[in-house]
Protein backbone atom coordinates (compact mmCIF):
# COMPACT_ATOMS: atom_id res chain seq x y z
CA UNK A 1 0.00 0.00 0.00
CA UNK A 2 1.25 3.63 -1.05
CA UNK A 3 0.97 6.47 0.10
CA UNK A 4 -2.40 8.22 -1.16
CA UNK A 5 -0.26 11.50 -0.60
CA UNK A 6 2.86 12.27 -1.08
CA UNK A 7 4.09 13.76 2.28
CA UNK A 8 7.65 14.96 4.36
CA UNK A 9 7.86 15.42 7.98
CA UNK A 10 9.69 14.27 10.60
CA UNK A 11 7.91 10.42 10.25
CA UNK A 12 8.17 10.38 6.65
CA UNK A 13 10.81 7.27 7.34
CA UNK A 14 7.82 5.17 8.49
CA UNK A 15 5.75 5.83 5.06
CA UNK A 16 6.20 2.22 4.16
CA UNK A 17 4.28 1.08 7.16
CA UNK A 18 0.44 0.66 5.91
CA UNK A 19 -0.53 2.35 8.76
CA UNK A 20 1.05 5.26 7.80
CA UNK A 21 -0.43 5.23 4.20
CA UNK A 22 -3.31 7.57 4.81
CA UNK A 23 -1.70 11.24 5.53
CA UNK A 24 -5.57 12.62 6.53
CA UNK A 25 -5.95 9.67 9.32
CA UNK A 26 -3.13 7.70 9.70
CA UNK A 27 -4.27 4.50 11.55
CA UNK A 28 -7.08 5.10 11.69
CA UNK A 29 -7.74 0.99 12.00
CA UNK A 30 -5.15 -0.31 13.47
CA UNK A 31 -5.52 2.52 16.50
CA UNK A 32 -9.29 3.39 16.52
CA UNK A 33 -8.55 6.13 19.47
CA UNK A 34 -7.18 8.66 16.80
CA UNK A 35 -10.25 8.49 15.74
CA UNK A 36 -11.35 10.82 18.49
CA UNK A 37 -13.42 14.12 17.31
CA UNK A 38 -11.17 15.90 20.09
CA UNK A 39 -7.53 14.64 18.98
CA UNK A 40 -6.59 17.82 16.25
CA UNK A 41 -5.91 16.38 12.71
CA UNK A 42 -2.70 17.59 12.04
CA UNK A 43 -1.30 15.80 15.66
CA UNK A 44 -2.20 12.23 14.46
CA UNK A 45 0.65 11.79 12.25
CA UNK A 46 2.67 12.47 14.91
CA UNK A 47 0.52 10.21 17.31
CA UNK A 48 0.20 7.40 15.32
CA UNK A 49 3.98 7.14 14.47
CA UNK A 50 4.73 7.20 18.47
CA UNK A 51 1.98 3.69 18.30
CA UNK A 52 4.01 2.40 15.49
CA UNK A 53 7.72 2.49 17.71
CA UNK A 54 6.23 1.37 20.79
CA UNK A 55 4.54 -1.73 18.96
CA UNK A 56 8.30 -2.84 18.13
CA UNK A 57 9.63 -1.96 21.60
CA UNK A 58 6.36 -4.03 23.00
CA UNK A 59 7.01 -7.04 20.59
CA UNK A 60 3.66 -6.16 18.88
CA UNK A 61 5.08 -5.34 15.29
CA UNK A 62 2.91 -8.69 14.01
CA UNK A 63 -0.09 -7.60 15.56
CA UNK A 64 0.08 -4.35 14.24
CA UNK A 65 0.68 -5.78 10.57
CA UNK A 66 -2.09 -7.80 10.80
CA UNK A 67 -4.75 -5.16 11.93
CA UNK A 68 -3.30 -3.15 9.06
CA UNK A 69 -4.21 -5.82 6.60
CA UNK A 70 -1.19 -8.43 6.60
CA UNK A 71 -2.78 -11.89 7.41
CA UNK A 72 0.43 -13.83 8.19
CA UNK A 73 1.90 -11.40 10.43
CA UNK A 74 0.97 -13.29 13.77
CA UNK A 75 2.96 -15.92 12.25
CA UNK A 76 6.14 -14.27 12.47
CA UNK A 77 8.47 -14.26 15.74
CA UNK A 78 9.69 -10.76 17.74
CA UNK A 79 12.53 -11.73 20.01
CA UNK A 80 12.50 -8.22 21.55
CA UNK A 81 15.40 -7.04 19.55
CA UNK A 82 13.98 -3.75 19.23
CA UNK A 83 13.74 -3.32 23.31
CA UNK A 84 17.27 -4.25 23.50
CA UNK A 85 18.83 -2.27 20.88
CA UNK A 86 16.56 1.30 22.74
CA UNK A 87 18.57 -0.45 26.01
CA UNK A 88 21.87 -0.12 25.02
CA UNK A 89 21.54 3.31 23.39
CA UNK A 90 19.63 4.81 26.37
CA UNK A 91 22.75 2.84 28.85
CA UNK A 92 25.46 4.34 26.38
CA UNK A 93 23.87 7.74 26.33
CA UNK A 94 23.12 8.33 30.74
CA UNK A 95 26.41 5.98 31.28
CA UNK A 96 26.62 4.09 34.84
CA UNK A 97 26.09 6.40 37.17
CA UNK A 98 23.71 9.96 37.51
CA UNK A 99 24.07 12.03 40.08
CA UNK A 100 23.77 15.96 40.93
CA UNK A 101 26.78 18.11 41.03
CA UNK A 102 27.28 21.62 41.79
CA UNK A 103 30.16 23.62 40.42
CA UNK A 104 32.85 24.20 43.16
CA UNK A 105 31.32 21.87 45.71
CA UNK A 106 34.06 19.41 45.12
CA UNK A 107 36.58 21.97 46.51
CA UNK A 108 34.79 22.36 50.07
CA UNK A 109 36.69 19.71 51.68
CA UNK A 110 39.70 21.00 49.92
CA UNK A 111 42.75 22.55 52.91
CA UNK A 112 42.15 25.72 51.71
CA UNK A 113 38.58 26.00 50.05
CA UNK A 114 37.85 28.14 47.18
CA UNK A 115 35.85 30.93 47.93
CA UNK A 116 31.91 29.58 47.53
CA UNK A 117 32.84 26.29 47.77
CA UNK A 118 30.94 25.53 51.15
CA UNK A 119 28.03 27.36 49.53
CA UNK A 120 28.05 25.46 46.60
CA UNK A 121 28.21 22.02 48.86
CA UNK A 122 25.09 23.07 50.55
CA UNK A 123 23.24 23.57 47.93
CA UNK A 124 24.71 20.53 45.96
CA UNK A 125 23.60 18.31 49.70
CA UNK A 126 19.77 20.35 49.42
CA UNK A 127 19.58 19.05 45.40
CA UNK A 128 20.58 15.60 45.98
CA UNK A 129 17.91 15.60 49.15
CA UNK A 130 15.38 16.99 46.42
CA UNK A 131 16.72 14.22 43.88
CA UNK A 132 15.89 11.08 46.37
CA UNK A 133 12.78 12.36 47.24
CA UNK A 134 11.69 12.82 43.74
CA UNK A 135 13.80 9.50 41.85
CA UNK A 136 15.29 12.27 40.15
CA UNK A 137 17.40 9.00 38.45
CA UNK A 138 14.32 7.14 37.23
CA UNK A 139 12.61 9.77 36.11
CA UNK A 140 15.41 10.50 33.82
CA UNK A 141 15.93 6.90 32.90
CA UNK A 142 12.25 6.71 32.08
CA UNK A 143 12.31 10.57 29.56
CA UNK A 144 15.20 9.76 28.26
CA UNK A 145 14.36 5.64 27.27
CA UNK A 146 11.50 7.80 25.56
CA UNK A 147 13.10 9.96 24.16
CA UNK A 148 15.58 7.23 22.57
CA UNK A 149 12.14 5.43 21.35
CA UNK A 150 9.91 7.86 19.87
CA UNK A 151 12.07 10.96 19.55
CA UNK A 152 10.26 13.03 22.07
CA UNK A 153 10.10 12.89 25.58
CA UNK A 154 7.77 15.06 28.20
CA UNK A 155 8.68 15.98 32.05
CA UNK A 156 7.17 18.61 34.03
CA UNK A 157 8.76 20.17 36.82
CA UNK A 158 6.06 22.33 39.09
CA UNK A 159 5.48 23.83 42.68
CA UNK A 160 3.39 21.43 44.72
CA UNK A 161 1.22 23.24 47.41
CA UNK A 162 0.95 19.63 49.41
CA UNK A 163 4.73 18.71 49.25
CA UNK A 164 5.87 22.49 49.60
CA UNK A 165 8.67 21.25 47.01
CA UNK A 166 9.02 21.48 42.84
CA UNK A 167 7.90 17.48 42.05
CA UNK A 168 9.03 16.62 38.84
CA UNK A 169 6.78 13.80 36.50
CA UNK A 170 7.36 12.22 33.13
CA UNK A 171 4.02 12.07 30.57
CA UNK A 172 4.21 9.87 27.62
CA UNK A 173 4.52 12.19 24.68
CA UNK A 174 1.56 11.19 23.00
CA UNK A 175 -0.43 13.11 25.88
CA UNK A 176 1.68 16.72 24.81
CA UNK A 177 0.04 19.14 22.71
CA UNK A 178 1.86 22.57 22.52
CA UNK A 179 -0.71 25.25 20.64
CA UNK A 180 2.01 26.99 18.70
CA UNK A 181 1.75 30.78 18.07
CA UNK A 182 2.85 32.28 14.43
CA UNK A 183 5.83 34.78 16.47
CA UNK A 184 7.13 32.06 18.86
CA UNK A 185 9.83 30.22 17.65
CA UNK A 186 11.76 28.88 20.80
CA UNK A 187 8.72 27.24 23.13
CA UNK A 188 5.04 27.96 23.05
CA UNK A 189 3.20 30.01 25.86
CA UNK A 190 0.59 27.83 26.18
CA UNK A 191 0.60 23.50 26.21
CA UNK A 192 -2.05 20.90 27.03
CA UNK A 193 -1.50 17.23 28.13
CA UNK A 194 -4.37 15.83 27.79
CA UNK A 195 -5.62 11.89 27.65
CA UNK A 196 -8.93 9.69 27.99
CA UNK A 197 -10.11 8.57 31.26
CA UNK A 198 -12.16 5.39 30.09
CA UNK A 199 -15.54 4.43 31.98
CA UNK A 200 -15.95 3.08 35.07
CA UNK A 201 -19.26 1.21 35.37
CA UNK A 202 -19.17 0.59 38.90
CA UNK A 203 -18.31 3.96 39.94
CA UNK A 204 -21.00 5.54 37.48
CA UNK A 205 -18.43 7.57 35.76
CA UNK A 206 -18.57 8.05 31.71
CA UNK A 207 -15.53 8.44 29.21
CA UNK A 208 -13.82 11.48 29.40
CA UNK A 209 -11.21 13.19 28.10
CA UNK A 210 -8.65 15.05 31.26
CA UNK A 211 -7.09 18.52 29.81
CA UNK A 212 -4.78 19.84 32.05
CA UNK A 213 -3.31 23.13 30.63
CA UNK A 214 -0.04 25.65 32.02
CA UNK A 215 -0.14 28.94 29.90
CA UNK A 216 1.79 31.87 30.62
CA UNK A 217 0.39 35.36 30.95
CA UNK A 218 0.69 38.48 32.96
CA UNK A 219 0.36 38.34 36.58
CA UNK A 220 -2.98 39.45 37.83
CA UNK A 221 -2.86 42.39 40.60
CA UNK A 222 -6.13 41.49 41.88
CA UNK A 223 -6.62 37.76 41.04
CA UNK A 224 -8.30 38.25 37.77
CA UNK A 225 -6.07 37.49 35.32
CA UNK A 226 -7.86 38.58 32.28
CA UNK A 227 -8.50 42.53 33.42
CA UNK A 228 -5.41 44.22 31.96
CA UNK A 229 -4.00 45.24 35.32
CA UNK A 230 -0.47 43.74 35.22
CA UNK A 231 1.40 43.01 38.53
CA UNK A 232 4.95 42.84 39.11
CA UNK A 233 7.06 39.72 40.80
CA UNK A 234 10.91 38.66 41.74
CA UNK A 235 11.54 35.37 41.47
CA UNK A 236 14.04 33.10 43.91
CA UNK A 237 15.70 31.85 40.77
CA UNK A 238 16.44 35.35 39.19
CA UNK A 239 17.43 37.83 42.31
CA UNK A 240 17.48 41.57 41.54
CA UNK A 241 15.31 40.80 38.31
CA UNK A 242 11.52 41.84 38.05
CA UNK A 243 9.35 39.71 36.01
CA UNK A 244 5.19 40.41 34.61
CA UNK A 245 4.87 36.67 34.08
CA UNK A 246 3.15 33.76 35.95
CA UNK A 247 1.83 30.31 34.65
CA UNK A 248 -1.45 29.99 35.34
CA UNK A 249 -2.74 25.89 35.61
CA UNK A 250 -6.28 25.00 34.28
CA UNK A 251 -7.19 21.01 34.69
CA UNK A 252 -11.19 19.95 33.50
CA UNK A 253 -12.27 16.99 32.11
CA UNK A 254 -14.99 16.82 29.42
CA UNK A 255 -17.66 14.08 29.08
CA UNK A 256 -16.88 12.26 25.21
CA UNK A 257 -20.54 12.33 24.69
CA UNK A 258 -20.79 16.08 25.07
CA UNK A 259 -18.15 16.35 22.43
CA UNK A 260 -19.09 17.44 18.65
CA UNK A 261 -16.92 17.13 15.49
CA UNK A 262 -14.44 20.40 15.55
CA UNK A 263 -14.43 20.66 19.12
CA UNK A 264 -10.93 19.56 19.06
CA UNK A 265 -8.26 19.81 22.34
CA UNK A 266 -7.97 23.56 21.58
CA UNK A 267 -11.82 24.18 21.37
CA UNK A 268 -13.28 22.00 23.89
CA UNK A 269 -16.52 24.05 25.32
CA UNK A 270 -15.45 25.54 28.51
CA UNK A 271 -19.61 25.70 29.65
CA UNK A 272 -18.87 21.72 29.66
CA UNK A 273 -16.11 21.43 31.31
CA UNK A 274 -15.76 20.14 35.19
CA UNK A 275 -12.95 21.52 37.21
CA UNK A 276 -10.73 20.33 39.49
CA UNK A 277 -10.20 21.07 42.48
CA UNK A 278 -7.18 21.11 45.02
CA UNK A 279 -6.96 19.59 48.56
CA UNK A 280 -7.37 23.09 49.80
CA UNK A 281 -10.56 23.62 48.04
CA UNK A 282 -8.94 25.86 45.03
CA UNK A 283 -10.53 25.47 41.43
CA UNK A 284 -7.88 25.07 38.91
CA UNK A 285 -9.35 27.40 36.39
CA UNK A 286 -6.20 29.76 35.57
CA UNK A 287 -5.03 28.97 38.68
CA UNK A 288 -1.76 31.13 39.39
CA UNK A 289 0.84 28.16 39.43
CA UNK A 290 3.23 30.14 41.07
Amino acid sequence: MGLRQFVIDAWSWLNYKPVMADVGRPGSRAFPELARTWVSPHELRRLAAYKVLASYDNNQAGQLAAASGDAGALERRELGDAANLVDTALGYLLGSEQKVAVEGAEHADDETPTPGAAEAAAVQERLRAWADKELLTFRVQQAERAAVLLGDSVMVLAWNPQKQRPTLRVYDPGFFFPQWDDEEDDFPSRVHLAWELPADDEAGLKARVRRVTYELGPIAEDGEADDGAAGVRQYPWEPGRASTVTCYLTDAEWLLDDLKNGETLDRLPLGKAAYRVRPDGTELNRTDWI
